[in-house]
C-alpha cells in the first residue's frame, strides 16, 4: 500500500513538473519562404537550435512567399522572427517601395545571415547567353511575395530588359522550364532544392552579368555589390558565375523581449551553435555587420546590441 502511494504522488508531481515546464514555454513564430525553399530549411535549423538550447523558447516555422511576404508580417506583428533582404528592411524603416506608405519599425536586426547572391537560370539547349538576350522571353520572377521576384524584377527594372514575366514557385518553374513552357526564371540564394533537380535533369546554363550591368545594379541601390554564384552549386555549373549580391538580415520584432533576443543570440553564435547552422545549410554564415546596418539606418535589437557590445 506505502509503495503504491509513493508511485501515485510520484506520478503527480511528473504530471506537475511537466505541466509547469509545458506552462511556462513561450512560443514564436520565424518567417520563412515557401515549404521546402531556401529560407525554409535555413530557419527550420534555426528554430531547432533556438528551441533546444534557449530554456522556455519554442519557435515555429512558417512557410511565406518571402522577404516581401516577411516585410508585410513583421509590420503587423505576425512575426516574431525571420529572415529580410536589406532593401526591403531599408523599404520597411522608409515606407518605400514595397512597403511604400506603410513605414514600420517592428524589424529590428540580430544579425546578417549571408550574402546572397541574385542570378537567372535557363537551360543550355536555349539561345540565352547574356542578359540581354532574355528580352521577350518568357521569365519567371520568382514566387509571390518572394524577394526572389522582386530582386529578379529589380533586375530586369534597373538593366532596361523588357520580358514575358510571370510569378511562380520555384519547383513549378523548374518543371515548367524543363518543358519548355518558359524560358528562365530568378532566384536567389543558393542552393535552391527545386533547381538542384533540374540540374541533375537537363543541362542547366546559369547567366553571367556583365561588369557594366553589375555597375548599374551598385548605382541603383548601395545595398547591391558585385558577387558570384559559386561553381559546383548546381550539376554541370563548373565555373563561378559573375553576378551582383545583396546582405541578408535575421531580424527580431520589437516586441520580443531583449532577454530572450539575447539568450537566442547566445546560442546562435556559440560553437556548438554555428557549427549546427552551417553544416544544416551551407548559406548560413552568420556575422555582425554594424557599417551596413548603419548605412541603412536600421537598429539592432536591444538583445542583440546587447550580445555584440560584449563580443565586438
Amino acid at each position: 500500500m506505502v509503495l503504491r502511494k509513493t508511485m501515485v504522488v510520484s506520478a503527480l508531481l511528473a504530471v506537475l513538473i511537466f505541466s509547469s515546464v509545458s506552462y511556462s514555454a513561450t512560443n514564436y513564430s520565424i518567417v520563412s519562404s515557401a515549404t521546402g525553399g531556401l529560407w525554409y530549411a535555413m530557419v527550420s535549423a534555426a528554430a531547432s537550435l533556438w528551441t533546444d538550447k534557449v530554456p522556455g523558447v519554442v519557435v515555429n516555422v512558417e512557410g511565406t512567399g518571402g522577404s516581401v511576404e516577411n516585410a508585410r508580417r513583421f509590420a503587423s506583428g505576425e512575426a516574431d522572427f525571420g529572415m529580410l533582404h536589406a532593401t526591403h528592411l531599408v523599404d520597411m524603416i522608409n515606407g518605400t517601395g514595397v512597403m511604400k506608405g506603410r513605414p514600420s519599425d517592428a524589424a529590428m536586426v540580430m544579425c546578417q545571415a549571408y550574402d546572397s547572391p541574385q542570378y537567372f537560370i535557363t537551360l543550355k539547349s536555349k539561345n540565352i547567353r547574356k542578359m540581354e538576350d532574355l528580352k521577350g522571353k518568357k521569365v519567371v520572377f520568382g514566387a509571390a511575395g518572394s524577394g526572389a521576384s522582386a530582386q529578379s524584377q529589380t533586375a530586369l527594372k534597373v538593366l532596361g530588359i523588357e520580358v514575358n514575366g510571370s510569378e511562380m514557385e520555384t519547383a513549378d518553374a523548374a518543371r515548367e522550364l524543363q518543358e519548355g513552357r518558359i524560358d528562365a526564371l530568378g532566384q536567389t540564394g543558393a542552393f535552391a532544392a527545386g533547381l538542384a533537380e533540374l540540374a541533375a535533369s537537363v543541362p542547366i546554363y546559369v547567366i553571367p552579368y556583365t561588369k557594366a550591368e553589375i555597375k548599374k545594379m551598385s548605382d541603383y541601390s548601395p545595398y547591391y555589390f558585385e558577387g558570384k554564384l559559386a561553381a559546383n552549386v548546381y550539376a554541370g555549373q563548373t565555373e563561378d558565375v559573375q553576378c551582383f549580391s545583396f546582405p541578408v538580415l535575421l531580424c527580431a520584432n520589437k516586441k520580443v523581449s531583449a532577454d530572450v533576443v539575447y539568450k537566442i543570440m547566445k546560442a546562435t553564435f556559440s560553437k556548438e551553435g554555428l557549427n549546427f547552422l552551417k553544416t544544416s545549410h551551407k548559406q548560413w554564415d552568420p556575422s555582425n555587420n554594424p557599417i551596413v546596418v548603419k548605412q541603412m539606418k536600421a537598429t539592432y535589437h536591444p538583445g542583440a546590441a546587447k550580445f555584440w557590445a560584449e563580443n565586438k
